[in-house]
Parts: C-alpha cells; sequence; structure tokens
C-alpha cells in the first residue's frame, strides 16, 4: 500500500550579504527518500533577498529543480521527461523516482539562520 511521507529541511546560510550560501544533504533515517517525488514546499525567510538560488539535486537525475532570483514562497511539483522506445519525447512527464538522497543548495542569499526550508513530500511503492 503505497503511502505520502514528508520531512522539513531547514538550509542555513553563511557568508556575506548577497554571496552567502548554504546547502543540506537530505538522508531521513526514519523515512528513507524512497519512492517517487510529489512536491516540494519552499517558505523563505523574510528577510532572504530576491537574488537567492536554491538548487534541489539528486545524485542520478542531477538538478531536479533550480528556482533563481527569488525569494517569494513557493510550492513546485517537479516532473521529469518521458521518452519512447526510440528515446524520442512524448510531450508527456512522469514522477521523479528518489532512492537515497537529495541535496538543497542555497546561493546569492543573505547570512540567515533557516534562510529557506523546504518541505518535501514523497510517495512510497
Amino acid at each position: 500500500m503505497s503511502r505520502i511521507k514528508s520531512c522539513i529541511v531547514k538550509v542555513t546560510t553563511a557568508g556575506t550579504a548577497g554571496n552567502a550560501v548554504g546547502s543540506v544533504e537530505i538522508k531521513p533515517e526514519a523515512d528513507p527518500l524512497e519512492g517517487f517525488l510529489l512536491d516540494i514546499n519552499l517558505d523563505y525567510h523574510a528577510s532572504c533577498p530576491a537574488t537567492a538560488d536554491v538548487t534541489i539535486s539528486d545524485p542520478t537525475f542531477g538538478n531536479i529543480v533550480v528556482k533563481s532570483n527569488n525569494a517569494t514562497d513557493i510550492w513546485i511539483a517537479p516532473r521529469k521527461d518521458t521518452v519512447d522506445t526510440a528515446a524520442a519525447a512524448t510531450g508527456l512527464y512522469d514522477l521523479i523516482p528518489l532512492n537515497g538522497t537529495l541535496t538543497i543548495a542555497v546561493a546569492q542569499a543573505d547570512a540567515l539562520t533557516d534562510c529557506v526550508v523546504a518541505t518535501i513530500r514523497w510517495i512510497t511503492p
């Protein structure tokens, strides 16, 4: 039976104003990231500058979300392109499989505790 699971990740940044960076690798012990990514909610610190870039990456697919120059809270439901047996694009999209870790990186921000708080939801098979 499938279940929807979630985790909350807080990314703290360090550095100078407009150039601060931070990164967190997500490896939940209790609820492993195994299944399919449903959505991600990015909640930015009230003092986060609009120059902030957030990148969410996976060891298999690389960058799965890149949100640049933003400080407005956003809900994102990323999907990957599908192809047919000849590797031609179908114009359809599918859930992104997860099996282990995700990394959330923030750049071009100010030094802030909890600069970005990400809530990640995934469904288990």
